[in-house]
């Protein structure tokens, strides 16, 4: 399982850098909608719960556009069934979703130091803050790679997956935010309660979703 896990991945991440499409559009859209906020704001500083919400709204649609891609691009190629035959269901799912990881990864360390320098953001807590992104990044990335490929078997695009994850994901936008917004407080306390339920929503969703790649795979 560990030689296809590390296979997949370096094929996916090859692919990947080579066309950059799903990274590029993923930030060209962060950028754009932060650098958007910025200019509707007029300077007018925001309260911390407003950023907190704008920050994470600028995250989940950014990875909307690319988290999918991984699973949407073997049925566009045709090369699903190629890996069915090739590789186990839990080397593709767990090459699959480290691929999201990174992706998400990248993704978050591009848009929030853009999104706190042009939104004007002060952080009180970094490490909280830090954490936070972190814990809820790896939460979207958990949860969005089973749908995503529960979206490219039924032969959806984008805008099926954003419908899809938005239900599934609510929650760990609600927490974030939260979080989010205690770390931007004059106050800067840390949200355990949040974060700790991230941590474990990220393992319960990776366990399900283990369990029903399967099937949704093979179907």
């Amino acid at each position: 399982m560990g030689n296809g896990i590390v296979r997949n991945l370096r094929k996916d991440i090859s692919v990947e850098f080579r066309s950059r499409f799903a990274l590029n559009i993923s930030i060209s859209f962060a950028c754009i909608t932060t650098i958007a906020l910025s200019l509707a704001g007029g300077g007018v500083p925001f309260t911390p719960q407003v950023q907190s919400m704008l920050l994470w709204l600028v995250i989940f649609f950014s990875g909307m556009n690319g988290l999918s891609h991984i699973f949407v691009r073997e049925e566009d190629r045709g090369t699903s069934l190629f890996l069915r035959l090739h590789a186990s269901p839990d080397a593709i799912f767990a090459s699959k979703l480290i691929y999201n990881i990174a992706f998400m990864a990248v993704m978050l360390c591009v848009i929030t130091p853009l999104f706190l320098f042009f939104i004007q953001v002060t952080v009180r807590d970094a490490l909280s803050f830090a954490g936070t992104v972190a814990a809820g990044g790896l939460s979207i990335a958990a949860a969005t790679t089973i749908t995503a490929a529960m979206v490219a078997k039924a032969g959806g695009r984008g805008s099926l997956f954003t419908i899809i994850s938005f239900p599934v994901l609510l929650p760990v936008l609600w927490l974030s935010i939260s979080a989010t917004a205690s770390s931007l407080e004059p106050t800067g306390r840390v949200d355990h309660g949040a974060l700790v339920f991230l941590l474990a929503f990220s393992g319960f969703i990776t366990a399900i979703s283990f369990l029903l790649f399967r099937f949704v795979w093979q179907d």
